[in-house]
């Protein structure tokens, strides 16, 4: 039992200091501070203004002197850039690496801050920081600063240098697999024709279901397909094409490219390169690579294809019609399936005109009628839906509508566009909307709008306190009230006195210190009445110091959201103009098609009479001038030339000149 209560007892003694451990002080700035923790749940949360906002009250606390741990100004320098203010973290930053010890920490916030200018656009910033990153890179970042330098060269046009980057560390993972397809861009855009199409080809047979590697897959697919049928070699594109998913977001421009395959001369054999990644794996990973390895001596006499053990075996080549109605038919047929699609699809528009195209071609001017009338109303309709999408958009219903969700959110840049409005324009603007161009410019006007509405609060609770200290009627305050606020910043005049105590050993006699000490009274200095202070430094200045500031900000945040929300039409009105002029190309074109077969099917105009074959065709009879002769086919040209006699001269011809028709 006594052992037992001493074991109690020990335990409430362990659970006393740890609270009293717990308890500890802490020292401003540090990592235990409340404010810095509160501004880590608000950075977590996305609140990264109110996190700001929390950090920097630390930096005007009533110590003249501030300093911070290494945590504060990391933490300050992310909430910085999660909210897009670039310049103030990126000076935080390099004053931490210069004294930083983690190097994986600092990696990560160049890489950051690389990725935030890369997306505003800033590409020849996000070069040089990625530079400077690349110094001392962890391992562990590799990949990424690979992925997101190669893809800023990219952006620069610095193809070469894009290849040098791409060509190092690829694997057979998803991750990796973009990186792949961004070297084949960046090949077939440097001229290495072979070693590109080889890179995308690898792309476009990539394993995997999951929906990030199908798009891949189908993109890697379409841009090699249409790559070979700009080159003329339609044997080729076909197999590539056939990859693509029949419904999927490339599934409509991969139907098109087929048809356009049938037509296409199939072109010579194009042979696959090998990649620097496969030289460097190939003897690695061949069983079968020489004459003395043990496959070979249990197999003898066999060896593995060369060509498909060096992984440069020849692109397939299908066969393409040897007629040209046979190829016309099979196009018509594919073209067929595209026609019914998304009408404002640019790859579902041509369709509407190539199988008219194609009919008329084969002689079927009839069915060719049909097609272009269909396709002239069908384009006459797309293009009164992009005019009112234009309209609708200098409303701007879109944007209020995308940040009506979101109006109060303080996520900055990493904000998101969770869905999307459902306005007549944003059918129209989709691949725009997904862009960095138009993205980023949505979150630096919605920041702006955050800014605006805040700075307008205060004010509004700025007018209030305004009209409290200018109409006399004050509210009255505690006097416990008043002596708190006048004591939260005193300082005790004694608190760094220290008082040592002597333990005395004897008793003094009784009635000793009975005499009163005498005192020389103090002279006290002339006093007179100071002058009336020059200003004053109390809450109602204060006050009017933040409401001249707010004053001055909303002139210059209402500029910042005008010129946000002007950018935003523009790129938006430039893309359905766009869409809007390829429109009117295709109503063109379409027109003139429908001219030149009903001026086929009418008679000429000095000709009241005609008549009609099985079809229904006019026939008309030919008509010599003067210079012509008819020639019969089945008779010999030069005796036709030698009996015939040659019409009038005239001036502007011999009487030793034909003209055969």
């Amino acid at each position: 039992m006594k052992r037992c209560a001493l074991t109690l007892a020990a335990a409430a003694l362990s659970a006393w200091t740890l609270s009293v451990a717990a308890a500890q002080t802490y020292f401003t700035g540090s990592a235990e501070d409340p404010s810095i923790r509160s501004a880590r749940f608000l950075g977590e949360d996305q609140r990264y203004f109110s996190a700001v906002t929390e950090l920097l009250k630390l930096q005007r606390g009533p110590d003249e002197t501030f300093e911070a741990g290494r945590d504060y100004w990391e933490s300050l320098a992310d909430y910085y850039l999660s909210f897009g203010m670039r310049d103030r973290a990126e000076h935080i930053y390099r004053t931490v690496a210069a004294t930083a010890s983690d190097p994986l920490e600092i990696g990560r916030a160049r890489m950051r801050l690389a990725e935030f200018e890369y997306e505003r656009g800033y590409f020849d910033q996000a070069r040089a920081s990625l530079l400077r990153a690349r110094e001392k890179l962890p391992r562990e970042l590799e990949l990424d600063w690979q992925d997101l330098y190669s893809r800023v060269l990219l952006s620069l046009g610095r193809y070469n240098e894009a290849i040098e980057v791409l060509e190092d560390q690829l694997g057979d993972d998803l991750r990796t697999a973009y990186l792949r397809y961004n070297l084949g861009v960046a090949l077939i855009s440097d001229g290495r024709l072979d070693e590109g199409r080889t890179a995308l080809d690898r792309v476009g047979r990539q394993l995997g279901n999951d929906e990030n590697t199908r798009a891949l897959r189908d993109k890697a697919n379409v841009t090699l397909g249409w790559h070979f049928l700009q080159n003329q070699l339609g044997g080729s594109a076909k197999p590539v094409l056939g990859r693509v998913r029949s419904e999927g977001p490339y599934s409509n421009r991969a139907l098109l490219g087929l048809g356009w395959a049938e037509l296409a001369p199939r072109g010579r054999r194009q042979t696959r390169s090998e990649l620097s990644e496969d030289r460097a794996l190939r003897d690695l990973n061949d069983p079968f690579g020489t004459f003395s390895a043990l496959g070979g001596l249990l197999r003898r006499g066999y060896l593995e294809d060369p060509y498909e053990r060096a992984g440069i075996r020849s692109f397939r080549r299908a066969g393409v019609a040897d007629e040209e109605d046979e190829g016309l038919r099979r196009a018509i047929a594919i073209w067929s399936e595209v026609i019914d699609r998304n009408p404002q699809d640019p790859a579902v528009q041509e369709a509407w005109l190539a199988v008219p195209f194609a009919l008329d071609r084969l002689g079927a001017h009839t069915q060719a009628l049909t097609y272009y009338e269909q396709a002239a109303e069908r384009l006459d309709a797309a293009r009164k839906r992009t005019m009112d999408a234009m309209n609708s958009l200098r409303g701007g219903r879109m944007v209020e509508t995308m940040l009506a969700r979101d109006a109060d959110s303080e996520a900055g840049w990493m904000w998101e566009l969770r869905d999307l409005p459902d306005a007549e324009e944003t059918y129209f603007l989709q691949t725009l909307i997904a862009e960095h161009r138009y993205a980023e410019t949505l979150k630096n006007y919605r920041d702006v709008r955050l800014l605006l509405k805040n700075v307008k609060g205060w004010q509004t609770g700025i007018q209030r306190v305004d009209v409290a200290f200018r109409g006399g009627q004050r509210p009255t305050v505690e006097p416990t009230v008043q002596f708190a606020r006048a004591k939260q910043n005193w300082k005790l005049p004694y608190r760094d006195l220290q008082l040592e105590l002597d333990e005395a050993t004897q008793l003094s006699a009784p009635g000793q210190f009975l005499a009163r000490p005498s005192f020389n009274r103090p002279k006290l200095p002339p006093l007179k009445l100071s002058a009336v202070p020059v200003r004053f430094d109390g809450p109602f200045e204060r006050v009017q110091r933040v409401k001249t500031r707010s004053e001055s900000l909303l002139p210059a945040l209402d500029a910042a959201a005008r010129a946000s929300a002007k950018r935003l039409q523009a790129l938006a009105l430039e893309e359905l103009n766009a869409q809007k002029r390829q429109i009117d190309k295709y109503l063109v074109e379409t027109r003139f098609a429908l001219a030149r077969i009903y001026d086929g099917a009418l008679p000429e105009p000095d000709q009241d009479e005609f008549e009609l074959d099985e079809e229904g065709n006019p026939i008309r009879e030919p008509q010599l001038i003067r210079g012509e002769f008819e020639v019969d086919k089945n008779k010999p040209l030069a005796e036709q030339l030698q009996s015939a006699e040659p019409a009038a001269a005239t001036d502007a011809a011999s009487p030793e000149e034909y003209e055969v028709k």
